[in-house]
């Protein structure tokens, strides 16, 4: 027995005594000191089956019609519909399909939204939408409560007596303020359906504190806040920057007369942001003939969130009663980030993520690993203290949780940020660290996967590495430009990106002559990669060129028996094969083995690499017996150098299985293919480039013999991996849709064999040019397929088209 039971069984006993002694007085005393325990709250039957049966009908794929006139009257609805609210269709119906639950009745529901973001990003403006859309639904009542100082939750929940019925309402007003609040709550926790609303909520303890433990209440939370313990059940709803056409729609309201380039730009400078836009909106309304729309873009893109208009300039009414000034809105965030150590590194962590490319995602591990290497020692508290600090970040909506261990900053909060690194202007101390930071630690993950065979795992760190090199640029820091300029020439090599990535080696090139000079080692390496890239597009003359000159500077630095030496002539030998110099392909070829059989003895991987390159030169010309000799021995050094289980002993199984297959002994050639596979499966797993390759030799060799089924299973297998790997738009591609084409060719499958061409010839003209051999092939491969067909005319129109002269079908490799 509690307190308060014992005190009243105290009084009930007292006051029977009083009867038995002095007659019916007694009642009246009882009534006056009964303790103020409420009444039963739950609704009788009826009015409870037509309140679950209205919000049955709330709809979910279709948003009702704004109605304040049809709240239910008991609400407390202290905020006022925003006439210029635009957009967030899909996050208001996000939130009533969690609200409503999977089931159409009030016992679906599942536990609080909560709609998440930066500030400023438009939670509360949302939340206040969808009371005005949704609220009629609950027969309840609609109850606001204002979260951001929780020592007044109790005066919060004390305005909203309206969740009591009007004859209980009337007497919880006689009683003590705490007793109020508690007849309230336990209303709360009827069957029901009602809408809190919690605004403002960043601390977890206000809503495990307040939230009704059952009943039939929904709950819509806002808050920076992005991760929520578990425990609670909490859906989050993150709300974003205003896509593109909805920014336009906003600044028109304000001002109808802006086109919509000047909108868009505007928009693009406050990356979408609802209240920068409202801001901006607003101030060109009210200055509308002073400040002309060009002019305020230029002085938005110069002074960033310095500029009047984004500190609330011109306006004095705030639908949400929220600060109209942005800065001081990132800065309500900011500021709880203290000097304790949690908070130190929460800091460094967010200065990391301000040099990154704003809006853009960032992986949480590239930041952590960022503020991590800047320790001495990475030990197990400092990994943990990185997690905890960036849970910090999230918490206070500084940072935007995205999937798949990423997280975004917005442009806004960028220039905050960068702000208060430093504020003057200027690369302060702990700027220019974090900047650093940052940069070593993207530059690593960068060489890490240019070194692996998953070049598209590059593809969302690809605007941060461009922004280090246009950052790069724009301070004059050449060495850096260079590193990073060859570093993501060298992904998009990988990517089959050979125009961005010549670009880029041009770039670093016209740096580099004007820093060292013409004849620098770097200059060679960079004039080296140039050779690579105009090889791949079929520019050989151009290639040739830079090849002899890289040739030229490593002669005259290292003499000609170095082995970067051996390396050059091995390219030059290669653009030679292509353009079919043979004799002067061998020639190189032969003076690069013997310059690395010098160097480093017969028994060696680069000794085994030049014999595949000659092999390669014979087989091409017919002569197997010299071809296979070759590929033997190389086979032989790399087992003795490697063992039996490594990638290099595949590619020399492969290249000795395409020799088999070229004299017709197809039996040897399909086990030395397969051994190949299996090899290479066992180190890569089922999805790697070089499994591809390994697939695409099969399924040429089971065509050669006619066995279509299974050839097609191997090609299809190999375009899905280089597909997976490297994207739909990469040389290998073409490769496998050509070799895919032939297949259905020979089956007579026409329609889609004539698909698969004319898909290929595209991608490559796309992606190497007209005149690279590899898409002249394709087109040839076409022309017989329509000459076959006897649709000579279109054959013929093609021939001329890429200046084609022989006529049969031929396999890119």
């Amino acid at each position: 027995m509690d307190e308060q039971e014992a005190r009243m069984e105290q009084r009930i006993t007292g006051n029977f005594n009083a009867i038995v002694q002095g007659g019916g007085t007694a009642q009246l005393s009882v009534l006056q000191h009964m303790p103020s325990l409420p009444p039963d709250l739950e609704p009788d039957t009826a009015i409870l089956e037509s309140a679950k049966q209205l919000l049955a009908t709330l709809p979910v794929d279709e948003l009702p019609e704004p109605a304040p006139e049809r709240l239910p009257a008991r609400s407390r609805m202290p905020l006022q519909r925003n006439i210029l609210f635009t957009g967030r269709e899909r996050e208001l119906q996000s939130l009533a399909r969690h609200i409503k639950g999977e089931q159409t009745v009030a016992i679906g529901y599942r536990g609080p939204a909560a709609a998440t973001g930066i500030g400023g990003i438009g939670k509360t403006q949302l939340a206040t939408e969808f009371v005005y859309r949704y609220g009629p639904y609950f027969a309840g009542g609609v109850f606001w409560l204002d979260c951001s100082r929780p020592e007044n939750m109790f005066a919060e929940v004390l305005q909203c007596r309206g969740a009591l019925l009007p004859e209980v309402e009337t007497r919880c007003a006689t009683l003590p303020p705490e007793t109020q609040v508690q007849w309230i709550r336990q209303a709360w926790q009827t069957s029901l359906p009602r809408l809190l609303i919690f605004d403002n909520c960043e601390d977890e303890e206000i809503l495990q504190q307040w939230q009704p433990r059952g009943g039939g209440c929904h709950i819509i939370v806002t808050s920076r806040r992005q991760k929520w313990s578990p425990e609670w059940g909490v859906k989050t709803v993150l709300i974003e920057a205003l896509p593109r056409a909805e920014s336009i729609s906003l600044l028109w309201k304000y001002r109808s007369d802006l086109s919509a380039e000047e909108a868009g730009q505007i928009a693009e400078e406050l990356g979408d942001h609802p209240l920068a836009l409202s801001l901006a909106g607003n101030y060109l309304r009210i200055y509308r003939d002073v400040v002309f729309p060009s002019q305020y873009i230029q002085q938005v893109r110069q002074q960033k969130l310095q500029h009047r208009s984004l500190q609330g300039r011109g306006i004095h009414y705030s639908p949400t009663e929220h600060e109209l000034h942005v800065a001081r809105t990132f800065a309500m965030s900011y500021e709880r980030l203290g000097e304790e150590t949690c908070d130190a590194v929460a800091k460094e962590i967010l200065a990391c993520a301000a040099w990154c490319f704003a809006g853009v995602p960032i992986p949480t591990t590239l930041l952590k690993a960022a503020v991590i290497d800047n320790k001495a020692v990475a030990d197990e508290e400092q990994v943990l203290l990185a997690e905890d600090a960036l849970k910090r970040l999230l918490d206070l909506g500084l940072l935007e949780q995205m999937k798949e261990n990423t997280v975004r900053m917005h442009r806004l909060v960028v220039y905050f940020v960068l702000a208060n690194i430093d504020e003057d202007g200027q690369s302060g101390n702990e700027g220019r660290t974090a900047r650093e930071q940052i940069a070593h630690s993207l530059f690593q993950e960068v060489e890490r996967i240019n070194a692996g065979a998953s070049p598209l795992k590059l593809v969302p760190l690809q605007a941060h590495a461009m922004k280090f090199i246009q950052d790069a640029k724009d301070r004059n820091e050449e060495d850096n430009f260079i590193s990073w300029s060859v570093l993501l020439g060298t992904h998009w090599y990988r990517m089959g990106a050979y125009r961005d990535a010549e670009k880029l080696y041009r770039e670093a090139l016209e740096i580099q002559e004007r820093v060292h000079g013409r004849e620098h080692p770097s200059i060679a390496r960079t004039l080296n990669k140039l050779g690579l890239v105009c090889k791949e597009q079929g520019m050989y003359t151009e290639a040739e060129q830079y090849y002899k000159e890289a040739l030229s500077i490593r002669e005259k630095v290292y003499g000609r028996t170095h082995h970067t030496v051996a390396t050059i002539l091995n390219n030059l030998g290669l653009v030679y094969k292509l353009q079919r110099l043979q004799d002067e392909a061998e020639k190189l070829y032969k003076e690069a083995l013997e310059i690395r059989r010098n160097i480093y003895g017969s028994m060696h991987s680069s000794v085994a690499k030049s014999m595949h390159n000659l092999g390669r030169l014979y087989r091409e010309q017919g002569k197997y017996t010299e071809a296979e000799r070759l590929y033997k021995e190389a086979l032989e050094i790399k087992r003795q150098q490697y063992g039996k289980e490594h990638a290099s002993v595949a590619t020399s199984l492969n290249n000795l299985g395409s020799v088999y297959r070229d004299q017709g002994k197809y039996t040897e050639a399909e086990e030395i293919y397969k051994e190949a596979l299996e090899i290479r499966a066992r180190i890569y797993g089922k999805e790697h480039p070089s499994i591809a390759r390994s697939l695409n030799n099969l399924g040429l060799l089971y065509r050669m013999q006619a066995r279509y089924e299974e050839a097609e299973q191997q090609h299809k297998e190999a375009l899905m991996i280089w597909e997976k790997v490297h994207g739909k738009e990469h040389p290998d591609v073409v490769t496998g849709l050509n070799n895919l084409a032939i297949v259905y060719d020979m089956q007579g499958r026409d329609t889609e064999a004539e698909n698969l061409y004319r898909e290929a010839i595209s991608l490559s003209e796309k992606l190497i040019g007209t005149n690279h051999p590899d898409t002249m092939q394709v087109a040839l491969n076409y022309t017989t397929f329509l000459a076959k067909r006897g649709r000579d005319d279109e054959a013929n129109t093609l021939k001329k088209q890429y200046n084609l002269r022989q006529n049969d079908e031929k396999d890119i490799q």
